[in-house]
């Protein structure tokens, strides 16, 4: 979530890890910020704090690193092969650097007595070493957050459970996604055309805590309850480090939802214009068919080679899918040999297919696409009554 480019490696940081950490004085800190404006910062960020003003000690962990410069980065995230770093900065970058990027930083202090201060601190170093510090990210269920979330509670192994306050989020990992890309409808529609029907099945609270924000809200009413039934408060103090900077965000008109309105509208001038010119553009079904195969393509090669999560069950796939590199193809060659385009029956059973059964299939399709499919399914209607409509034969 984080996804700073350099991993601050100081000086101080190995120096200490040397010093002894039992003192009373230690607090160790869940820091929750906001999000930021760049698509790898629009669900914020978790790190952990530690602290011991009497070694003038103050460290931030993290698990969100990554470097663009890793070779073949582009490729590998495409294949979910996403390998990202665990690291340590000095404080002072670390809330310089949210400041600068406007996000807010809240502070939880952890109740830990200091056998688990210690604990905690140990590990985290351990992870920080150059041998240990890359792990392989899963953007829902082992990301920065998760992997905090997962370190913190681990102190207790042994000592009780943790339970909450509150009752669990009803939402699906769609939802929670949708309430962070609202600022971003491109971003959103890239995000849910790409994930399919794992993102809408029921969930639990521990896998909504991918997100820090939801993570934060969980430990506010978070408490230990010991073997002995006693119970205690996972979080002793909250307090707000630095306050977001309030954003304003321009009103965008060139959104999906329009921008597939102007498609439609767009597809009903062509046919239009061919009716009153008594041509056939096939060049536009060629359009078409190429803009469906490349994202087709785009989708099978996902669902069948990358290892990101909630990529391999997408629906989608029912109209979105390559057969319109294979259409294509025989749209030249029939306006090439001004022939009738019957296989455009297929293109109709596909959009007709997608759009019925979009009521039925465990999977939320984005509202833009189903304007697009309509966008295709008049056109290729078109192509099949059109000589009993206004007799075109001519290309």
């Amino acid at each position: 979530m984080n996804t700073a480019k350099k991993i601050g490696t100081i000086f101080f940081f190995m120096l200490a890890m040397l010093l002894p950490c039992q003192a009373d004085n230690v607090r160790v800190s869940l820091l929750t910020c906001s999000p930021g404006e760049e698509v790898y910062e629009l669900f914020g960020h978790t790190a952990l704090r530690y602290r011991d003003p009497d070694k003038n000690t103050d460290i931030v962990f993290g698990y969100g690193y990554f470097s663009f410069n890793t070779p073949n980065f582009v490729w590998r995230f495409i294949l979910g092969e996403t390998d990202y770093m665990a690291g340590a900065v000095d404080y002072t970058y670390f809330i310089e650097e949210y400041r600068l990027r406007g996000s807010g930083v809240t502070e939880q202090v952890l109740a830990l007595d200091s056998v688990q201060k210690a604990e905690l601190f140990n590990t985290l170093s351990n992870n920080c070493k150059v041998k240990n510090r890359t792990y392989r990210y899963n953007y829902f269920y082992n990301n920065c957050t998760t992997k905090i979330r997962d370190l913190t509670i681990g102190v207790f192994d042994g000592k009780g459970t943790i339970a909450y306050g509150t009752k669990p989020r009803q939402a699906t990992i769609r939802e929670e996604l949708a309430r962070h890309t609202a600022t971003q409808p491109w971003t959103a529609l890239g995000i849910n055309t790409l994930l399919g029907a794992d993102i809408d099945a029921p969930t639990t609270r521990e896998v909504l805590q991918f997100l820090p924000e939801n993570l934060k809200n969980d430990y506010t009413t978070a408490f230990l309850v010991k073997n002995n039934g006693e119970s205690m408060p996972l979080v002793s103090e909250h307090s707000e480090l630095l306050a977001a900077t309030p954003k304003e965000h321009s009103r965008n008109h060139f959104t999906p939802f329009n921008s597939a309105l102007l498609l439609l509208l767009f597809t009903m001038i062509v046919m239009l214009c061919e009716v009153r010119s008594r041509k056939i553009y096939w060049w536009y079904d060629t359009l078409l068919l190429l803009l469906q195969g490349v994202a087709g393509s785009i989708l099978l090669f996902m669902a069948v080679f990358s290892q990101h999560p909630a990529v391999s069950n997408n629906y989608l796939l029912i109209w979105l899918n390559p057969i319109g590199f294979i259409l294509a193809p025989y749209v030249i060659y029939c306006a090439v040999k001004h022939r009738k385009m019957p296989f455009m029956w297929i293109e109709t059973a596909l959009t007709a297919t997608f759009i019925a059964s979009a009521p039925f299939v465990p999977q939320t399709y984005p509202a833009p696409l189903f304007i697009v499919a309509t966008a295709f399914s008049v056109r290729s209607l078109f192509h099949i009554y059109r000589y009993k409509i206004c007799e075109l034969s001519l290309y």
